[in-house]
């Protein structure tokens, strides 16, 4: 599955350290919405229904430090 760079930049802030959205669009500099937006697209792209299973997604898949 291939998440765009954007969505790769969310979800490596939600799987750091379970980062809330607010925090996250803080961090990246970009709206609420924006990240809401990534979150939603990277969620239904990898199939899973929560923000936890994405991080675990994204760790299990070792891309937790992914640049």
């Amino acid at each position: 599955m291939t998440l765009s760079e954007a969505e790769r930049r969310v979800v490596r802030e939600l799987a750091a350290d379970g980062a809330s959205n607010r925090e996250i669009a803080a961090r990246l500099f970009v709206s609420l919405s924006t990240v809401k937006f990534h979150m939603v697209g990277a969620m239904e792209k990898v199939g899973v229904r929560t923000r936890t299973a994405l991080a675990l997604w994204w760790i299990r898949r070792g891309q937790y430090d992914d640049g």
